[in-house]
């Protein structure tokens, strides 16, 4: 299996095979690279699966903003992501102390992965579409990226919470 670093100058998209169902494909041409899907269809708990290995992303609490992550079929989670007041940027905190930066956009830029404050990893694009469709730009390589290829999703998984908290409060 290629890590996601050697993706770069490859077009990845991120799409919703039917609009009834909550899955999307993270694909580059025709290889599956990824598939995360809500077990339950009005759920915040989302499983994903990447590289043989499956994971879960979900909310804590009830009414948190805040998201952790763990490996399927476990109890504690690895990784936490907290989201500021605002809810446009976020700290995603790893196993050993290391933390990246998430930004979320408005329209077409749905989410940043930046390591640090400034140096920027990953970008995902809105394309307009019935469905789903986003487009991901690895901008550069990254020892994180490849050790954690859920990245990625989860800055997706969280871009969507994003746009339905949002629908809904509105």
């Amino acid at each position: 299996m290629r890590r996601l670093s050697d993706y770069i100058g490859n077009e990845l998209l991120i799409f919703q095979k039917s609009i009834w169902k909550r899955e999307f494909e993270l694909r580059s041409g025709d290889e599956l690279i990824a598939l995360l899907y809500y077990p339950k269809f009005f759920g915040d708990r989302t499983e994903l699966t990447i590289q043989n290995e499956s994971y879960e992303f979900y909310r804590p609490k009830f009414f948190s903003r805040n998201v952790d992550i763990r490996k399927k079929d476990y109890q504690n989670p690895f990784a936490h992501f907290t989201t500021n007041f605002f809810g446009r940027k976020g700290v995603l905190e790893l196993p050993r102390g290391i933390k990246l930066s998430m930004k979320f956009g408005l329209f077409r830029k749905q989410a940043e992965i930046f390591l640090g404050e400034n140096d920027l990893l990953v970008s995902i694009l809105s394309r307009f579409s019935v469905k789903e469709r986003s487009e991901i730009i690895i901008n550069k390589r990254s020892e994180i990226i490849d050790e954690h290829p859920w990245i990625i999703m989860l800055a997706f998984y969280l871009a969507q919470l994003r746009k339905r908290n949002s629908a809904a409060g509105s």
